[in-house]
């Protein structure tokens, strides 16, 4: 099947790998993007791809008329930087129930026949049960995580109430090609290696003892298609996406470089992070391809 899709957020991290992805897989594919995002300064665009810029938060009857004939909605839109919506709670939350309200009901209007959102671990919180199974308790630590738990449930009324038909994806900690490498939100992995690039000690936070669930993009990339490609017994539901194996950033630091310093603790920062993801296994046949190890030591003979 080919399909007409929009990916909402197509020129970042995720974003543009996806994109990548349903052109090379044939698909018509549009890029909604607002080019004045505060969370990134990188841009990556496919040239076989449409791009319009609009902001998803404002008047949806600006765009309403691009999501006619389309199938599928990748929703990976947001203010992403914790920091940014930790100062700024209204804007930020704002922004993000906003547009995806905004996009869920575009998409009910135009007959949309899947709309995938992407949401994130951080509604867990400060768990104490590991792995985080999708039916924990939220403990939700600013409005970042707050605003991804509401389009949760958004796309569940959405797929109740109207019969859209949405899945939302809870992305652990992705790491891969494109991703930022400075910045309020760039992942670990690239400030180690663009650290290691620099000829930089690598700054750990804390001791380093914290662990976290590290999910390469590409995987990233195929539950979303699973989420487009499957046809699910129900929708509204949620699932995660990580490896079920979590890793020490001592242990990530150590297998990029010797040189290391500790930098103070965050405080209020998650200390461990793992996914059951038997549910996506089971649902949508989906699970990791790309071990964490051995992409590290391909990255390093490149350095």
């Amino acid at each position: 099947m080919k399909a007409k899709t929009i990916v909402t957020g197509g020129c970042g991290f995720i974003g543009s790998n996806l994109v990548d992805r349903l052109v090379e897989d044939g698909h018509e594919v549009l890029v909604i993007d607002y080019k004045n995002s505060k969370s990134r300064k990188q841009y990556f665009k496919n040239p076989k791809a449409e791009y319009c810029s609009f902001d998803l938060a404002k008047d949806p009857y600006l765009f309403q008329d691009m999501f006619e004939g389309v199938d599928w909605v990748f929703h990976m839109a947001a203010e992403i930087s914790v920091q940014y919506c930790v100062e700024n709670p209204r804007d930020s939350l704002t922004n993000n129930i906003n547009s995806t309200v905004n996009v869920l009901d575009c998409a009910r209007k135009s007959g949309v026949k899947k709309v995938v959102f992407s949401s994130t671990c951080a509604v867990y919180g400060n768990t104490l049960f590991l792995p985080s199974v999708e039916t924990n308790r939220f403990d939700c630590l600013n409005t970042y995580s707050i605003s991804k738990h509401t389009g949760e449930e958004l796309c569940r009324m959405y797929s109740e109430l109207y019969g859209l038909n949405t899945t939302a994806l809870r992305y652990f900690n992705v790491y891969g090609e494109r991703q930022p490498e400075s910045g309020p939100y760039a992942p670990v992995m690239g400030i180690f290696f663009n650290q290691k690039q620099r000829n930089e000690p690598l700054t750990i936070v804390g001791e380093g003892y914290q662990t976290r669930d590290f999910v390469h993009v590409s995987d990233i990339v195929e539950a979303n298609l699973a989420s487009a490609l499957v046809d699910q017994k129900e929708y509204g539901e949620v699932y995660n996406v990580g490896t079920g194996v979590n890793h020490s950033i001592e242990n990530i630091a150590n297998m990029i470089s010797p040189r290391q310093i500790h930098l103070a603790p965050r405080e209020g920062e998650v200390m461990h992070s793992r996914a059951d993801i038997k549910k996506i296994k089971d649902s949508l046949g989906w699970e990791p391809k790309v071990n964490l190890e051995d992409w590290i030591n391909k990255k390093m003979k490149t350095l």
